[in-house]
């Protein structure tokens, strides 16, 4: 392969020198080839067919290294083992109904449901991605079973139902769409929406589901997927540089860089809210401090952590910020393990619960919805 590789790369060389030559002479020379006006449109014509052939080889070259980080995604394991099946963007992904008996018939890790809720049931929708999916830790020990258990200790007879639509890696948009496309056939009388830091990211360039984006990802052209990407990197680079120096957390960075795309989706997602007469509330999980202090989250980034709660609170989502709560527990009590920044451990997950449940009773956000 690296033989073939390198083959390709002279035959390139090749061909980018003498598209370089060709367009050289016909920009450089003030008389036509030969004397003639048709001279000059061969050596025209020619230049852009070597550009084309050039702009082909590498877009071939990049196809085939393609193929090789899909495999690296996959580790050795089969389509069959991923439990996820290609959906149009922006899900580019959905999960497998029935998969391995973790999920239900509905694709979701949670107990078996009725698109049509039977009378007097009350449904809180959870929408999340991997934390509120998350296959490390016993179905029941997620936050989101407890959660409705707390719910109906609460209100005992009420019928309160907590459904679950967690995918793993979903970004902000993605769980957008989820909302759109699934959660509001089972008839949700509110949304619960569990916002991570990171939920900002791009589920293909930024890769935080595993590589998932980018394997069901089909661009036309992997040539300009790859420039996409570089520039991506570059660009956000320097605008971090110049506008936000203090922030050191990646899913802080993610946040500055796609605010504007980000305050997008709050948006449609509020839309979805007053045109459906679904209240919306917002769960947000801060992401765990490297070396497992936090401390390390700086006075910049909070400031701008504050930023993006008063964010969902001015459009109307009643918001609960976890992180007053998680701070009250040593990070090595809550996080799955050390180096995941956005796992909670089983502890953890009650933590969660708990907080949720008694912030919902507290603010009668389900005494005033449930029938």
């Amino acid at each position: 392969m690296r033989g073939g590789v390198s083959a390709i790369r002279s035959t390139l060389r090749g061909f980018a020198l003498r598209a370089w030559d060709f367009w050289r002479g016909c920009c450089m020379n003030s008389k036509p080839v030969h004397g003639t006006r048709v001279g000059l449109m061969k050596r025209l014509a020619l230049s852009l067919l070597s550009l084309l052939v050039l702009f082909l080889l590498f877009e071939g070259v990049l196809r085939v290294r393609e193929v090789g980080k899909r495999r690296e995604i996959l580790a050795g394991r089969s389509d069959a083992d991923l439990g996820t099946v290609r959906a149009d963007p922006p899900l580019l992904y959905t999960l497998k109904p029935g998969w391995h008996d973790v999920l239900n018939s509905h694709g979701f890790r949670d107990v078996e449901r009725l698109k049509t809720k039977a009378d007097g049931v009350w449904r809180l929708a959870v929408v999340g991605d991997s934390v509120t999916m998350q296959l490390t830790l016993p179905r029941e020990k997620l936050y989101v079973r407890r959660l409705e258990h707390f719910l109906q200790e609460a209100f005992p007879g009420s019928g309160i139902e907590c459904p679950t639509f967690g995918v793993t890696g979903y970004c902000a948009a993605q769980e957008l769409a989820l909302m759109q496309d699934t959660v509001l056939d089972f008839d949700p009388d509110a949304i619960l929406w569990q916002f991570h830091l990171n939920d900002a990211s791009d589920p293909v360039i930024d890769g935080d589901n595993g590589g998932l984006g980018r394997y069901y990802a089909r661009p036309r052209s992997q040539v300009w997927a790859t420039l996409s990407r570089k520039m991506d990197h570059v660009l956000k680079k320097r605008f971090l540089r110049r506008h936000f120096q203090g922030l050191e957390q990646r899913d802080l960075q993610l946040q500055a860089w796609n605010w504007d795309d980000m305050g997008r989706v709050i948006e449609q997602v509020h839309e979805l809210s007053m045109s459906r007469e679904i209240p919306v509330f917002v769960v947000l999980f801060p992401s765990f401090p490297e070396g497992g202090d936090w401390g390390r989250y700086t006075e910049a980034e909070m400031r701008f952590y504050g930023t993006l709660v008063g964010r969902f609170e001015s459009i109307g989502f009643p918001t609960l910020d976890l992180m007053p709560v998680f701070k009250r527990l040593p990070v090595s009590e809550l996080q799955r393990e050390p180096g995941d920044f956005w796992h909670p451990n089983a502890r953890g997950h009650r933590v969660m619960a708990r907080a949720i449940s008694r912030w919902l009773v507290e603010e009668d956000l389900v005494r005033d919805c449930a029938p």
